[in-house]
C-alpha cells in the first residue's frame, strides 16, 4: 500500500538488473534498476541510500539488461518501502561499451554469454547493433561465433527492433502498455501496417479497446470523419453496445439512428445505409425482416428456437407420475397441495418441455420438490441446475439433492475451448430442472438446449417479474410470449407466506402499492424502514443498521449473513462508497490486516468479494462470492468460496470486486438471510419497480430499507422497464 507520495512526473533512468516479478496478463512488473548517475534515489527520501531502485508499473515482458527511462513518482509502500511507480516505460539504446556488453549478454539473446558479447563489441565497436541490423553478415567477422549463433542473434535483434518500432508507433497513437500488448498479441509486429489500413481493426476482439479508442487512433492517422470504415465500425459498435444492454438485435432504422448519434452526424444517412448493406453482404452482420443481429446472437437465437421445437415435437412422453402417485407422495410428506399445485406437478411430469412460474410464497419450491421425488420414484435420472452458483446452492438446499450451475452441468473442455456436452454428446439425464431462468441469457440457453436430446425432458422454473439476465436476451419472457411452451403459473399465496411481510410487500410492490411496515418497537417483523433523507446520512445509517442494529436485535453475523444491495455503483449510497465504509468496519474487527494493492484497489484479509467472470478451467463463475482469507505476498491472495479455496495471482485479482455491497443485478439468483437496501433520490435513474421487487425478494429472513419516502415512492411508481429487443418468441411462434 502507498502510505504517502510526493512529486509527479519524476524520471529514473538506468538498466534493468533483475525482473523480480512480471505478470503476462496484467503486465504488472517489479523491477530492480541499476540507476545511472543523477538518477539515484534522492537522499531526502530515505535515511539509508540503497544502490538499486525498485520500480513498479505496467510493462510487457521486461528484460534484464535493458536500459530504460521511466517517468512516474516515488511512493512509500507499507511493507516494501520506497519504490518508483512508473507510468511510462521507454527502452533506450545501451549508453556505452559496458552497457552494450551487458545488453548482448542478457537472457534475451540465448547462447551469447558475457565473453562472446565482449568479442562482438570489440570486433564491431559501439555501433555493433546498427551494423548487425543493417547487414547481419558482419557477424562473420567475430572470432569464435558459430553460424547458428550468428543467425539466432541477427534474428532476435530484428525481432527486438520490430517490437521497439511497433511499441513506439502504438505509443504515438496514444495506447497504453496494456493496450499495446493486447494489439501486439492479436496483430503481431506488423500491426502498424494493419492499423494504417483500417484503424478499427483494433476494436474487434482486443480486450480493453473499443470504438472510442480506435476512433482516436483514426484521428491521429488523419483519416476523415466520414470515412466508410468509420461508418462500418460505428454500426458494429452500436449493435455491440445494444447487446451489452440486453438486446439480441436492433430494428434496422433504430440501428442506423444509434450509429448516427455515435458518429455525431459526420456521415450522411445514405453512406451509413450503404455501410450497413456492405456489412450484411460480408456476413459481418445478419439482417432479417428489417432487424439486424450480430452473427453469433442470430445463431444462438435461431438455434435455441429450433432446438426447443425439436424437443416439443419429439412425440408424447411417458408421464412420470399420475394422481395416485401424487396423492401418496402428499401423504408421505404430510402436505396437502392446492388443486392448481397438483395440476402443475402432474403437468410438469408429462411434458417434454414445460415452464413453472410465479412470485414469492406461491409454492414453486414445493412443486419442484414433488416433481423431483416423483420422477426419482419412477426411476428417472434427475439433474438440477441454475445459472449461478448461489442459485444452485439454494436449489440443492430446497430439494436435498445435488444441484450445479448450468456451466458445470454442460462441462468445459479447456483444450477444445468448448462444452463437453452438445448435440453430439448430449446430457445423460431423463429430467433436467433449471431454476431461476430469468437469469438465463440467450447464449447459455442455446448451449443448454442443444445438449438435450429426446427423450430427455426439461422443466424451466422462474419468476417473470424478476430482472432479466445480465447477458443478451429475454428468454423467460420470450418463452411465455411465444405461447408454445406448456406453462403452469402459480398465483395464490399460501398461509405460511402470508405471515411474512417480505412476501406480502413483494406482491404489494408489484401491484404498485406502498409496503406495509410494523408498529414502532415491533421486533418480531421481517420488514423495516429507517428514514434518512440526506444521502450521506443514509450511508451512515446503512452502516449502523448492518454492523450494529441487525446483529444486536436479530442475532445475525453481519459479515456472513447481511447483504447490502444498491441500485447503482456511484454516489454516497452507491455500491462503491458503501463497500469502502463496510470494509473499514470489517478491518476494525481484525487484530492484524494484511493488504495487497492490485487492480487499482487495496485488498484486505477479511474482505467479502465476488467473482465477476466465468472461469471454466478453475470452475469459478460470475457471481460466486467468498472471503479473502490470506495474502501471502505482494501479488497473491486466497479466497474461500463455499466449496473450496482459490488463489488469485497477478491479473486474476482483477476478476474480483468487493461484495459487502453489490448491485441488485449481481444479486440475482441469490438469497441472503438479511438484505439492507438504500433508497435515495440520487439513484432515480435506477429506481424501478422490478429492480426494487428483485431486491426485496433476495431476503430469506429480514429486509431493512434505509432512505427517503420520496425515493421509495419513486421506486414503486416507476413500472417502466426498458424493453429488450429479441426475436425468440417470434421464431418459436413461426416454427
Amino acid at each position: 500500500m502507498r502510505d504517502g507520495a510526493t512529486g509527479s512526473g519524476e524520471v529514473v533512468q538506468g538498466t534493468i538488473e533483475r525482473v523480480t516479478y512480471a505478470d503476462p496478463k496484467s503486465l504488472y512488473a517489479v523491477l530492480k534498476l541499476d540507476p545511472e548517475t543523477g538518477y539515484e534515489i534522492p537522499k531526502s527520501r530515505t535515511l539509508f541510500q540503497p544502490t538499486r531502485v525498485t520500480a513498479v508499473g505496467k510493462v510487457d515482458a521486461p528484460k534484464e539488461g535493458t536500459r530504460v527511462r521511466l517517468t512516474g513518482r516515488w511512493t512509500e509502500h507499507r511493507t516494501h518501502g520506497l519504490q518508483f511507480e512508473f507510468e511510462s516505460f521507454e527502452e533506450l539504446p545501451p549508453a556505452d561499451r559496458l552497457g552494450l556488453v551487458r545488453y548482448l549478454a542478457s537472457s534475451r539473446f540465448p547462447g551469447i554469454g558475457e565473453k562472446t558479447a565482449e568479442r562482438i563489441v570489440k570486433t564491431l565497436g559501439e555501433g555493433a547493433l546498427e551494423k548487425i541490423l543493417a547487414e547481419p553478415k558482419v557477424l562473420s567477422r567475430v572470432p569464435g561465433l558459430k553460424p547458428v549463433q550468428r543467425e539466432m542473434l541477427a534474428n532476435q535483434l530484428q525481432a527486438e527492433a520490430g517490437l521497439h518500432r511497433a511499441n513506439v508507433f502504438l505509443r504515438e497513437m496514444g495506447l497504453g502498455p496494456v493496450q499495446s500488448a493486447a494489439v501486439l498479441r492479436k496483430l503481431g509486429l506488423e500491426c502498424e501496417q494493419a492499423i494504417r489500413e483500417d484503424p478499427f481493426v483494433i476494436a474487434s476482439g482486443i480486450a480493453g479497446i473499443g470504438f472510442a479508442i480506435a476512433d482516436r487512433v483514426r484521428g491521429a492517422l488523419g483519416i476523415a470523419n466520414d470515412d466508410p470504415r468509420r461508418a462500418r465500425a460505428g454500426l458494429q459498435h452500436a449493435l455491440k453496445s445494444a447487446s451489452e444492454d440486453g438486446h439480441t438485435l436492433l430494428p434496422r432504422e433504430r440501428l442506423l439512428e444509434e450509429a448516427r448519434k455515435l458518429l455525431m452526424d459526420a456521415i450522411t444517412p445514405a453512406v451509413l445505409a450503404q455501410a450497413l448493406d456492405d456489412l450484411v453482404s460480408a456476413r459481418a452482420l445478419v439482417q432479417e425482416e428489417e432487424r439486424v443481429w450480430l452473427p453469433h446472437l442470430h445463431h444462438c437465437e435461431s438455434e435455441l428456437s429450433r432446438n426447443l421445437m425439436r424437443l416439443l415435437k419429439s412425440g408424447p412422453v411417458r408421464a412420470l407420475a399420475d394422481a395416485r402417485d401424487l396423492a401418496a407422495a402428499e401423504q408421505r410428506a404430510r402436505v396437502e397441495l392446492h388443486p392448481l399445485q397438483r395440476e402443475a406437478v402432474l403437468g410438469l411430469l408429462r411434458s417434454p418441455v414445460a415452464l413453472l412460474t410465479g412470485g414469492p410464497g406461491v409454492g414453486k419450491t414445493t412443486i419442484v420438490r414433488f416433481v423431483v421425488a416423483l420422477a426419482e420414484a419412477a426411476r428417472a435420472r434427475v439433474a438440477l441446475a441454475s445459472p449461478t452458483g448461489r442459485a444452485a446452492k439454494r436449489l440443492a438446499e430446497a430439494t436435498g439433492r445435488e444441484a450445479q450451475t448450468v456451466h458445470r452441468l454442460l462441462g468445459y473442455d479447456p483444450e477444445a475451448e468448448g462444452w463437453l456436452h452438445d448435440a453430439k454428446n448430449p446430457l445423460e439425464a431423463d429430467l433436467i430442472i433449471v431454476d431461476e431462468i430469468s437469469m438465463l441469457d440467450v447464449v447459455l440457453a442455446h448451449h443448454l438446449i442443444k445438449a438435450v436430446a429426446a427423450p430427455t425432458r426439461i422443466v424451466f422454473v422462474g419468476d417473470p417479474d424478476q430482472l432479466p439476465s445480465v447477458g443478451p436476451g429475454n428468454v423467460l419472457q420470450d418463452l411465455l410470449r411465444s405461447g408454445r411452451i406448456p406453462t403452469h403459473r402459480l398465483t395464490q399465496i399460501y398461509r405460511q407466506a402470508k405471515d411474512s411481510l417480505i412476501v406480502t410487500n413483494a406482491h404489494r410492490v408489484l401491484a404498485g402499492e406502498e409496503p406495509l411496515f410494523p408498529q414502532p418497537g415491533d421486533k418480531q417483523s421481517d420488514f423495516y424502514f429507517f428514514a434518512a433523507d440526506d444521502p450521506l446520512r443514509c450511508a451512515e445509517r446503512v452502516v449502523e443498521v448492518v454492523t450494529q442494529r441487525i446483529p444486536q436485535n436479530f442475532g445475525l453475523d453481519w459479515v456472513r449473513d447481511v447483504q447490502v444491495l444498491a441500485p447503482m455503483y456511484k454516489g454516497d449510497c452507491g455500491v462503491d462508497a458503501l463497500n469502502d465504509r463496510l470494509r473499514e468496519e470489517r478491518a476494525k474487527t481484525l487484530r492484524t490486516v494484511r493488504e495487497l494493492r492490485a487492480g487499482g484497489r487495496i485488498w484486505r484479509v477479511g474482505d467479502r468479494v465476488i467473482h465477476t467472470r466465468n472461469d471454466y478451467e478453475r470452475e469459478v463463475f460470475n457471481g460466486d462470492m467468498g472471503e479473502i482469507t490470506r495474502i501471502t505476498d505482494e501479488t497473491t491472495l486466497f479466497v474461500r468460496f463455499p466449496e473450496r479455496e482459490l488463489a488469485y495471482t497477478g491479473s486474476e485479482v482483477s476478476d474480483l470486486q468487493p461484495a459487502f455491497a453489490i448491485t441488485v443485478h449481481r444479486s440475482q439468483g441469490g438469497e441472503f438471510p438479511a438484505i439492507v437496501f438504500p433508497l435515495v433520490t440520487q439513484h432515480y435513474l435506477m429506481l424501478q419497480r422490478h429492480l426494487f421487487y428483485t431486491a426485496i425478494t433476495r431476503a430469506r429472513k429480514l429486509v431493512v430499507l434505509v432512505g427517503s419516502r420520496r425515493a421509495l415512492t419513486m421506486a414503486i411508481q416507476n413500472a417502466e422497464q426498458n424493453r429488450r429487443e429479441s426475436a425468440l418468441a417470434d421464431k418459436l411462434a413461426k416454427l
